[in-house]
């Protein structure tokens, strides 16, 4: 009867029920909101992938678009392929693992570097922070950055003077998985983070030998082993080089930003915000630690050096955003935990109050992203319409056969029309299609730029509108049946108006525009 009690109050039986709520906040309700923000841009990219069997060469809306290395699209393609295809789960599920992974990590640093049982509080201090959740249920590159940069760390402090070739080589490969996923901040990161510690006590002179420069090469080659399969087997008309793109998005973009401008004191700003609810504890900790610096203990050091040189770097990045910060939050919140730790130690009588205070926020985080985030895309939005269209659709024919054609939509309405058929054709906002006519002018313009016929009774077309009087191609209506979006619960709450989608079902059209070519 008390093996279960006795058993969570037992190491193993807390780290299996930290793991466990982790598991369930960041699960619950993953399938039931909508795409959201970048991750639209995986879930296209992702969708012509499989659509057109071609992984070499990512897409947008049709057009090249290799913004990004490769891996993190294979690894979505990958789930999908277990899924049955491409949904919120296949879509989401590496930045879930990831995220999971990251808050076991963290507890295996706590425990390696502080007083037993910083470790879990560092996990529980995480898996309750509310950007961190919701950034994790995001299909995006960045927490998968997040942590392979943790795995790096983690595997340099299990033998930080362990000087075997295969401790090199783990640790190297850890670096070029972690690169390939969004960028060289892969490498860069966990250099910064460790650098302190190499520096302290002249440790880097026990790393001065060849292995080192063998398994960076090794490393190197993995690195650079997508970009040499994208240029043998990917399209030779294909337009973007990835390795060009891999100067411009982290070198060019570090001297000489394009675009994402912040103010320079963006991350002062928002790493307080990203550590939230627990950002006093990391604020509490890296004040005592500058104000007694030399009897701090010194992987309390480390943490703060580390730390400080992540952020002077994003910092002198003039391209700023404030996710970016991202990488700095688990680091923030073992730095917290080692705090609480210790005032613990010292003030006993405080320790339940903690544990129904950090209760609580797990209650409330599981409540939030779990629950009312997928509650806000209900009843409307974008997956009903979806749904909406594909019932309407299939009964004139299976939803199969329907070519679909989008005119300038958002990025996320693919995911929810896609049908195994044949890929969609996007048509930009400045081509030339008909403004005004009739739905044979349209099919018939539609036929000369794709130089194939096309059946008006099986193709269905997509596009935007602000308000439903500026409605593209509203001639379209006079022989189609129109679905249009309904605002979902968040936005009926908030009284929030988008852009619409809007769908042109074909009525009773049969033949085909080459049909009626003289």
């Amino acid at each position: 009867m008390h093996t279960v009690p006795r058993f969570l109050r037992s190491e193993r039986g807390a780290l299996a029920l930290l793991l466990g709520f982790s598991a369930v906040a960041l699960l619950l309700g993953l399938g039931q909101r909508e795409l959201w923000g970048a991750e639209t841009r995986w879930a296209n990219i992702a969708l012509q992938m499989l659509q057109t069997g071609d992984y070499f060469d990512p897409y947008l809306k049709g057009t090249a678009y290799y913004d990004k290395p490769l891996p993190s699209y294979w690894l979505i393609t990958f789930c999908a392929s277990l899924f049955g295809g491409l949904g919120h789960w296949s879509l989401r599920l590496p930045s879930v693992i990831a995220a999971w992974l990251s808050i076991w990590l963290v507890y295996l640093l706590g425990e390696r570097l502080f007083r037993r049982g910083t470790g879990l509080i560092a996990g529980w201090l995480l898996a309750t922070t509310f950007y961190f959740l919701v950034w994790a249920r995001v299909a995006t590159a960045d927490v998968l950055t997040v942590f392979g940069v943790l795995a790096a760390v983690w595997w340099y402090w299990r033998g930080p003077l362990d000087t075997r070739f295969s401790r090199y080589a783990t640790f190297f490969l850890i670096l070029a998985l972690t690169s390939l996923l969004k960028g060289l901040i892969g490498f860069i990161l966990p250099v910064l983070m460790l650098l302190p510690h190499l520096l302290g006590e002249g440790r880097w002179k026990a790393h001065l030998n060849r292995r080192v420069p063998l398994a960076m090469a090794l490393a190197g080659a993995l690195y650079m082993l997508p970009f040499l399969l994208s240029h043998l087997y990917g399209q030779p008309t294909y337009g973007e080089s990835g390795l060009a793109l891999v100067v411009r998005e982290n070198l060019v973009r570090f001297f000489q930003p394009f675009d994402n401008f912040g103010p320079v004191y963006t991350y002062v700003l928002y790493l307080p915000v990203y550590t939230l609810p627990w950002a006093p504890c990391w604020v509490i900790a890296l004040w005592l630690a500058l104000r007694n610096w030399r009897h701090a203990d010194i992987n309390v050091r480390w943490l703060v050096m580390g730390l400080g040189l992540m952020f002077l770097f994003f910092t002198a990045c003039g391209s700023r955003r404030s996710y970016y910060v991202l990488p700095l939050v688990p680091f923030a919140q073992l730095l917290g935990a080692a705090w609480l730790k210790e005032y613990l130690a010292t003030h006993p009588h405080h320790v339940p109050r903690w544990q129904r205070g950090i209760g609580a926020s797990a209650l409330v985080m599981v409540v939030l992203v779990g629950v009312a985030y997928p509650w806000s895309n209900g009843n409307g939005g974008i997956i009903a319409f979806g749904r909406e269209v594909q019932a309407r659709a299939s009964q004139q024919a299976p939803w199969q056969q329907w070519h679909l054609v989008m005119i300038e939509v958002d990025n996320k309405l693919p995911l929810y029309v896609q049908n195994q058929g044949a890929p969609f054709t996007y048509i930009g906002e400045d081509e030339d299609y008909p403004r005004q006519g009739t739905s044979a002018d349209f099919m018939a313009w539609l036929a000369k730029r794709t130089g194939q016929a096309w059946d008006p009774a099986r193709t269905l077309i997509f596009t935007q509108y602000p308000t439903l009087k500026d409605l593209p191609l509203r001639y379209l209506a006079e022989d189609h049946d129109l679905v249009l979006t309904r605002p979902d619960n968040g936005a009926r709450l908030l009284r929030a108006h988008d852009n619409q989608s809007v769908a042109f079902i074909p009525r009773h059209v049969t033949a085909t525009v080459a049909e009626r070519q003289p």
